[in-house]
């Protein structure tokens, strides 16, 4: 992967001279001359524009492991979607090193390239603004002004000189590798906070306190290696003695299951939670529509032959709710092929077999892969969002002088219909 990440304007890159295409290879001659590096391994631009699934991957895969960020300013940069997004990307992965580290690296070094009409964007107004080092012109200009014309030469060598070293400081302190399931499923860091709605009469609506679309709960249904030993379970190297230790995808993937869980609410601006699978999971599926809380049950098929998540999966499977979600990390057809896997997915079925059948998506088991798991993930969180939401103002449209019960017809044996 490259060394930094050049996001830019596709809009930019236009005319017959193509300033920002020549900065940019000028730029990747002098970091790998000063830096000691293959050429090729230097920077990265997205020349082509394109689009669809593997045009995202590969922006995301290049994100999550370049050392450094470097957007090109301009009025057209910040009114790019898709630069807006890139950057929501590498400001996950920021989040997610200071989360694990106490420390948010300086990893986001701007090129003013051509200055900005108006205000920045906040992501961006809250970076140091370091166009006082490197002159009037350019502070005043941008560096395109520097790069076509000849009498200033020196300042845009000047600049090229320092800009480089301080791209190489940065990269000795770069973030953990850290990638998003699906760049285009992310916000655009740009867009403008959206002003509160008017109720009805023109009175605001009451502030929600619970934030519950912003926040996800991974219930965990795993037992711990004792547990699995205890069943004659043969692949033990998957357990611990921790959520935190599960690695379904073990040998393949040894990362903790529950950790990238929580790495794809970071690249959605969520708060997220782990808890073990206990009688508080019917609680969180019951709380108010519109203070409810998005709820993931991660189950791993091995463990449903314990007696908790049986008893706990038997009260589960008369029950739906629109803010939660089941997931199974394993490829449930590929594992009824194996030794004894008939009988797992028996198992599974017998406790959980109305989710199955319900389908909606509201239970998920053809997870072969990590990556294949986070991306499930990611859509998912958006679809039990746009539920809540749904829900949520479902209820607040109701009036206050308005009904505050629905009619129920009780019929000879005392059940309503």
């Amino acid at each position: 992967m490259a060394l930094f990440f050049f996001s830019y304007a596709r809009n930019d890159l236009v005319g017959e001279d193509l300033y920002l295409d020549r900065f940019f290879e000028r730029l990747c001659d002098e970091v790998s001359t000063r830096g000691g590096l293959p050429r090729d391994s230097v920077g990265f631009m997205d020349r082509e524009g394109q689009s669809g699934q593997l045009w995202a991957d590969m922006l995301s895969e290049n994100l999550a492991h370049c050392k450094v960020f470097v957007p090109a300013y301009s009025p057209l940069y910040f009114g790019s979607e898709v630069s807006g997004q890139e950057w929501s990307a590498f400001a996950a992965r920021l989040t997610a090193h200071q989360e694990a580290t106490g420390v948010r690296p300086k990893s986001v070094l701007p090129v003013w390239w051509l200055p900005p009409r108006g205000e920045l964007p906040p992501v961006a107004g809250d970076l140091h603004d370091p166009r006082d080092a490197f002159g009037t012109e350019y502070k005043k200009y941008g560096l395109k002004t520097l790069v076509r014309q000849r009498r200033y030469k020196d300042d845009y060598e000047d600049f090229l000189d320092r800009y480089t070293d301080m791209i190489l400081k940065a990269a000795e302190t770069p973030p953990d590798p850290f990638r998003v399931p699906d760049l285009l499923s992310l916000p655009n860091a740009f867009a403008p906070a959206e002003p509160p709605a008017a109720a009805a009469g023109g009175q605001l609506p009451a502030p929600r306190t619970g934030g519950g679309a912003r926040k996800v709960v991974f219930v965990v249904a795993v037992g711990r290696r004792d547990d699995m030993q205890h069943l004659g379970q043969a692949e033990l190297d998957v357990y611990g003695d921790e959520l935190v230790d599960w690695r379904p995808y073990h040998p393949a993937s040894s990362l903790s299951i529950v950790v990238r869980a929580q790495g794809v609410a970071v690249a959605r601006e969520m708060e997220s939670q782990v808890v073990p699978a206990d009688d508080s999971l019917f609680t969180l599926l019951d709380g108010p529509a519109d203070r409810q809380c998005l709820v993931v049950l991660i189950v791993d098929p091995r463990s449903a032959e314990l007696p908790l998540f049986q008893q706990l999966f038997a009260r589960l499977n008369g029950r739906r709710s629109s803010n939660s979600v089941i997931l199974v990390p394993s490829d449930l057809d590929e594992l009824r092929k194996g030794p004894q896997g008939n009988q797992l997915y028996d198992r599974l079925y017998a406790s959980l077999g109305h989710w199955i059948e319900a389908g909606g998506g509201s239970f998920r088991g053809d997870l072969p892969s990590m990556t294949d798991f986070e991306r499930v993930l990611g859509q998912v969180l958006i679809e039990i969002q746009g539920r809540i939401m749904r829900m949520a103002s479902v209820v607040r449209r109701v009036e206050p002088a308005g009904p505050q019960y629905r009619p129920v017809l009780t019929g000879p044996g005392g059940l309503g219909r």
